[in-house]
């Protein structure tokens, strides 16, 4: 007996699964990185809404000579370090210290963190966390201050993933990035960096690091607006410099205030 033919069921149309974006995923992530530079940042600083009553400008070493070439107040200090194992291994045995004991953090820190999604971007998270805690004046409608403003609530984590998405911020850290002010050649974007870019801020008497890639700030004890930038050179020597293996590839900046 011939067997009859099956009723044909007319299969649903499959949902079209939307493919990732293999530019979109680019743009998101993996920033060029900024050049350690005072135009470079004040060009950055400017467009994301810094005022006129501040500016970047070199740090030429840490002796008490050099540091008082250096204009006044400084606000923060930019540092540019070697990535070395002895500063790697510093590194851990300071989070685990803190980590057991504790710190004090004041809770107007603007703080965020560098997530390994975001490539590069260690130069632009360490200019923002120069500008956004030391109370210079930022356009109303720069890019900066809409994005503190709508992450004000957030934690460090979420802030991180935030500024993954801030599409206005990372255009102009991009351009910038690849600005005719750069000294050195723009590493490709994919291109491994070697350095590390972190911010130094004085906050409510304190002097503390803002690194996006640790887990927490780091107190680093008492300071004021005097002797900020002493204090600064104090603590680059004894945890950065004298963990480096030797090594002299260090770049510091301040970001002061214009008279």
């Amino acid at each position: 007996m011939a067997q009859e033919p099956e009723e044909e069921v007319e299969k649903p149309e499959e949902e079209e699964v939307e493919k990732p974006d293999e530019e979109k995923v680019v743009e998101e992530g993996n920033w060029l990185p900024l050049e350690s530079n005072p135009e470079i940042c004040n060009e950055f600083g400017k467009r994301m809404g810094m005022g006129d009553d501040a500016t970047f400008t070199d740090i030429y070493g840490i002796d008490e000579e050099l540091l008082g070439f250096v204009p006044q107040p400084v606000h923060a200090v930019m540092l540019l370090f070697p990535s070395s194992p002895g500063i790697y291994k510093f590194k851990v045995k300071q989070q685990a210290k803190i980590a057991k004991n504790g710190q004090k953090l004041s809770d107007k820190l603007f703080y965020l963190h560098q997530h390994d999604d975001i490539g590069n971007a260690c130069g632009t998270i360490a200019c923002i966390h120069a500008l956004a805690n030391v109370g210079i004046k930022l356009k109303a409608d720069g890019p900066l201050a809409k994005f503190i403003a709508e992450t004000k609530g957030m934690d460090w984590s979420d802030r991180g993933w935030a500024l993954l998405k801030a599409k206005d911020i990372q255009e102009v850290s991009e351009e910038v990035a690849e600005s005719e002010s750069n000294q050195t050649r723009t590493p490709k974007r994919h291109e491994k960096v070697e350095g590390h870019f972190i911010a130094f801020i004085h906050k409510d008497g304190n002097l503390y690091e803002l690194d996006g890639c640790k887990r927490f700030p780091i107190n680093h004890g008492k300071t004021t607006k005097q002797t900020f930038l002493k204090d600064c050179a104090k603590v680059i020597k004894e945890c950065f410099m004298d963990q480096a293996d030797g090594s002299i590839a260090f770049n510091m900046m301040a970001l002061s205030g214009v008279q």
